[in-house]
């Protein structure tokens, strides 16, 4: 029996679940899922082009399964967003709160335009525009 892919989700660890979750709703990003439903945020969920981003408290998944998980002010993974418009992206991320790694700039070749920032807990994103 094969098994199916349905659908695809990210989950990034946070030391302050709450400050991610606003600082993506300010991207425009929709929330999607929450638990609990009432009280502290232990994982909420948003989406981004069809890919639900999962931002989880580290400490509660630590506590709750033993996961060994936490957070850290040097990137190991990197979330892009591709979109219309790199340079727009890269301003409302600042004004969201975001934290400036590089900004705007095309590729060697000119077919790219991208910007990295970081989250309130440090996850990088990239903003990838096609030319």
């Amino acid at each position: 029996m094969t098994t199916v892919t349905t659908q695809v989700q990210l989950n990034l660890f946070c030391a302050n679940v709450e400050a991610c979750l606003a600082f993506y709703t300010r991207l425009g990003m929709a929330e999607a899922f929450r638990a609990p439903t009432n009280g502290p945020i232990e994982h909420v969920e948003v989406e981004a082009a069809g890919i639900r981003i999962g931002l989880t408290s580290a400490q509660v998944a630590n506590a709750l399964v033993g996961l060994g998980v936490g957070t850290q002010s040097s990137p190991s993974t990197e979330l892009v967003l591709w979109c219309e418009d790199a340079d727009a992206y890269y301003e409302q991320a600042m004004a969201a709160g975001a934290a400036n790694v590089v900004g705007p700039m095309d590729s060697p070749d000119g077919r790219l335009r991208f910007a990295w920032v970081r989250d309130p807990d440090h996850h990088q994103i990239k903003f990838v525009q096609k030319r």
